[in-house]
């Protein structure tokens, strides 16, 4: 059944681990954030500290299936928190939406100071977020963590846009979304109560083992100390 009393020592290390294989044979997107935080001392220490806590709870859950319900909630929330960057991104918002949008989650805070703690947190949320998903597929072995969980990020995705899309009043069919967000944001209750009951299933194993190939010019990244 998968790993039974995966400590929290071991999760940590796969999840470092798994962000030095992503900064160089992941995707172009994955890349990107995992070099982004190896390459960033600052940014890995406060990384290191939240990834720490999420993988505390996951460690300290009853075993077997009560760690796989506590991964799969912390990558539900990881999700969620990476989202707004993501939108500002996808909708390319400039001026006075982008304040907008920000002031929605931020407040009051000045908006250089809010883009700037936006874009660390999707960097972090981004490289733990692959994290789970790798301890999920590769260490506990549950294939919930393949298909049905990106399924469960683009659904929650088109949910937000058009949450943010008519909260900021940015498109002419605003009247039309706001009908249909009830039934988006059911989809998404709908699908997460299904994903957390899922039973085991096994994953399919050949992506990660092709991005994990050593190659000639590969290279151990060093961590921030």
């Amino acid at each position: 059944m998968g790993a039974a009393g995966i400590d929290h020592a071991r999760l940590m290390r796969v999840s470092g681990d798994r962000i030095e294989v992503a900064a160089r044979h992941g995707t172009p997107q994955q890349q990107l954030v995992a070099r982004r935080l190896i390459e960033d001392a600052g940014a890995w220490r406060i990384w290191e500290g939240e990834h720490a806590r999420l993988m505390r709870k996951v460690a300290s859950a009853a075993r077997g299936p009560g760690q796989t319900h506590a991964l799969k909630s912390a990558s539900f929330a990881l999700v969620e928190r990476k989202s707004l960057f993501e939108y500002l991104g996808y909708r390319r918002l400039r001026g006075g939406a982008r304040r907008r949008a920000l002031t929605m989650f931020y407040g009051a805070r000045a908006y250089t100071d809010a883009m700037i703690a936006e874009h660390g947190n999707f960097i972090r949320a981004a490289c733990s977020h692959l994290c789970s998903n790798h301890i999920g597929t590769v260490v506990m072995l549950d294939g919930a963590f393949q298909e049905p969980m990106s399924r469960y990020e683009e659904l929650f995705r088109e949910y937000f846009r058009a949450f943010c899309d008519v909260s900021l009043g940015e498109r002419d069919d605003v009247e039309s979304l706001r009908a249909l967000l009830p039934y988006l944001k059911h989809q998404v209750t709908a699908l997460r109560r299904d994903i957390l009951a899922m039973p085991r299933t096994l994953p399919d194993l050949l992506r990660e083992a092709e991005i994990r190939r050593p190659t000639g010019d590969t290279v151990r990244m060093p961590r921030p100390r």
